[in-house]
C-alpha cells in the first residue's frame, strides 16, 4: 500500500491545498492524464485532482493535453483529426496504458465517498460548436452529481467558460488569463505575441510604450482581466508571472483577493526537480496562494521553508520575519516584437 499523500500546505497558521496536475504526484509511474493515475491518486489521499481534456473529430471528450497525438500517444497528427475510436486504440507514449476517455473518468469520481476537489482543464480553445457544451455539461453531472465532490471547470479560453456559464450559471469555473497577460518564460509561439515596454508578454496598447508605473500598468490590466467570466471562483496565476510581478513591486494574489473576495488563487506550474523549487515556493506561499498546482505535488512538503519560532518579550507582539522576494526574469528593455521560434511540444 503506497503511503498517504498530502492533501495541503501547512504554511503560517494557513491550509494551502496541494493540486494533482494531470493526476501526477511525483511519486507513482503511471503516466498522465490515465485511469491508473487517477485510481492512484484518489486512493492515496489527493484532496484536489486536475486533468485535461480535448475533443476528438466526432466530439467526444477524452482525457488529453496537447492539440498534437505525438508527445503523449502513440498516435499522430492533431486530436481534432481522428475519431474516439481510434483514439481508443492508442496507448500513452512509452506504456502499454490505453488512453482514457473523460467517461471513464466520470464513472470513477462518481462513486468517490470523500471530499475531492476535480478540476477539468478543458483545452479547447475554438469557440464551442453548437451543442458541445450542452454534451460537456451533461458528461460531468455524475461528478456533479456526488455530495462529497466539487467540480471546476478551467480553460484558458475565456469565451468557453462564459458560453458554459450562459448554459448552466450554478457551474463553478476557474479563470486564467494568461492568454492576455503573462510573463515570457518559454520560446513557444502563443497568445500573446510580443513583449512589451513593461518586460511582459502582453498586446495591449497600454504596453505599447511606458508611460506609467509597472504597479499603475499591471494593476488597470489585471483590473480588467479577472472580470472576464461573470462568476469565476477560482483563478490561476502562473508562477513566473508572480514572481515578475513581485519583483516590480505588485502582489498579483493579493490583488486578486481584495477584488474578488472568497475567489481561490491558484499558483502554477511547480516541479520539484526544478532549481530554486524552494525559494519559488516560499515565494507563492508568501503572496497568500491558496492552492499549489502540481504534476510532483506529493514531493512539495519537504520543500516548505523552515518556520523558527519567533522569541519576544511578554509585552511586546512577535513580529514577522520579512524575507527577501526572489528576483524575476530579466524584463525587456524596450517594446518589440517577439521573434518566430522554431515551435516545440508544450
Amino acid at each position: 500500500m503506497s503511503p498517504p499523500l498530502p492533501a495541503a500546505l501547512a504554511f503560517e497558521g494557513r491550509r494551502v491545498l496541494l493540486k494533482y496536475h494531470r493526476l501526477l504526484s511525483g511519486t507513482h509511474a503511471h503516466p498522465p492524464n490515465s485511469i491508473p493515475a487517477l485510481r492512484q491518486v484518489l486512493a492515496d489521499g489527493a484532496e484536489v485532482i486536475e486533468f485535461d481534456v480535448g475533443l476528438t473529430r466526432d466530439g467526444a471528450f477524452v482525457l488529453i493535453h496537447d492539440e498534437q497525438l505525438e508527445r503523449e500517444t502513440t498516435g499522430r497528427g492533431p486530436l481534432g483529426a481522428i475519431t474516439a475510436a481510434e483514439f481508443a486504440a492508442l496507448r500513452l507514449r512509452d506504456t502499454d496504458v490505453p488512453t482514457a476517455a473523460l467517461a471513464e473518468v466520470v464513472e470513477i469520481v462518481a462513486a468517490v465517498r470523500r471530499p475531492v476537489k476535480v478540476q477539468v482543464d478543458l483545452k479547447e480553445q475554438a469557440p464551442l460548436a453548437p451543442g458541445v457544451g450542452e454534451r460537456l455539461l451533461a458528461a460531468i453531472a455524475p461528478m456533479r452529481a456526488n455530495p462529497h465532490v466539487r467540480v471546476v471547470v478551467g480553460c484558458l479560453a475565456d469565451w468557453n467558460l462564459r458560453a458554459l456559464r450562459r448554459l448552466d450559471g450554478t457551474l463553478a469555473v476557474g479563470l486564467d488569463f494568461a492568454h492576455y497577460l503573462d510573463a515570457p518564460v518559454d520560446e513557444l509561439v502563443r497568445l500573446p505575441s510580443r513583449i512589451n515596454a513593461y518586460g511582459y508578454l502582453d498586446d495591449h496598447p497600454l504596453g505599447f510604450r511606458r508611460l506609467t508605473s509597472v504597479q499603475a500598468y499591471l494593476e488597470d490590466r489585471m483590473a480588467v482581466l479577472i472580470n472576464l467570466v461573470d462568476g469565476a471562483q477560482e483563478f490561476y496565476v502562473r508562477k513566473e508571472f508572480l514572481l515578475q510581478a513581485l519583483a516590480d513591486g505588485v502582489n498579483p494574489v493579493r490583488f486578486i483577493h481584495e477584488r474578488k473576495p472568497g475567489a481561490l488563487v491558484d499558483v502554477w506550474t511547480f516541479y520539484a526537480h526544478e532549481e530554486r523549487i524552494r525559494e519559488h515556493l516560499t515565494a507563492a506561499l508568501e503572496a497568500g496562494a491558496d492552492q499549489i498546482s502540481s504534476p510532483t505535488a506529493g514531493l512539495l512538503p519537504r520543500f516548505l521553508p523552515t518556520q523558527p519560532r519567533v522569541t519576544a518579550p511578554a509585552t511586546t507582539r512577535p513580529r514577522r520575519a520579512r524575507r527577501p522576494v526572489p528576483s524575476a526574469p530579466p524584463a525587456a528593455r524596450r517594446a518589440r516584437p517577439r521573434p518566430a521560434p522554431r515551435r516545440r511540444p508544450g
